[in-house]
């Protein structure tokens, strides 16, 4: 073999070593490691992260949340009227959210809130054992909105005063920013004259994932709890 053959054959092996790492690097871009945490609390609302929130789809039903003990009158304020379980719908607009709530008895109002500027990001592993098809673990994420809501017929005296709300979306994935990853949302109304919080699941959210999941855990479970 002559020197410039040599040559081209050097060329095409060091081309070729390229591409694989290349495709590796990217293929690991969304990998999820041990041991993640990571907590990102002012990050930029980006066209891309707008695109995939407004693409998550709200599950139709709604609860209100509540705890134990204490009275209704003490854990909600600023809510005219309360129902074991509401019906929601969703509307994105340009600058806003409209969430409509309807009660079992018909009761209904709308909650709008204004677009923030930024978005917080969770994401950490949890080290309990899930991982995704490729062994890495699933992380447990929330995405956080927050900034200034307004309500309306059911809602209304709970903005006699000005009133703020939280969006929390969670759920599980990579290291990647993907709406579809994520399968409850959580929303808290607070203000001088409001304090509730709804929660519900995502409609959005790969089925998969509650499917490979449960794979996981099952195969994971003790021997002497799996037949229970």
């Amino acid at each position: 073999m002559n020197s410039s053959s040599s040559f081209c054959h050097t060329i095409i092996l060091i081309t070729g070593l390229l591409f694989c790492v290349s495709a590796e690097t990217r293929g690991c871009a969304c990998c999820s490691d041990q041991g993640t945490h990571s907590v990102k609390p002012n990050e930029p609302l980006s066209g891309y992260m707008l695109e995939q929130i407004n693409g998550m789809q709200f599950a139709s039903a709604a609860q209100l949340f509540l705890v134990d003990g204490p009275d209704l009158e003490e854990q909600v304020k600023g809510l005219a009227s309360t129902s074991e379980s509401y019906v929601i719908s969703a509307v994105t607009e340009r600058k806003q959210w409209r969430l409509t709530f309807r009660t079992e008895h018909g009761k209904s109002g709308e909650l709008i809130l204004a677009l923030p500027s930024t978005v917080a990001k969770f994401a950490v592993d949890i080290q309990n054992g899930e991982t995704n098809a490729a062994g890495r673990p699933l992380l447990y994420k929330e995405w956080r909105l927050e900034g200034r809501a307004t309500g309306n017929e059911m809602f209304k005296e709970g903005f006699a005063a000005p009133a703020r709300y939280a969006l929390i979306f969670q759920g599980r994935g990579n290291a990647c920013d993907n709406a579809d990853d994520f399968t409850h949302w959580r929303l808290e109304i607070s203000g001088k004259k409001a304090a509730y919080a709804f929660f519900g699941e995502l409609a959005s959210a790969r089925p998969e994932h509650a499917d490979q999941r449960k794979l996981v855990h099952d195969a994971t479970r003790p021997l002497s709890m799996r037949a229970r």
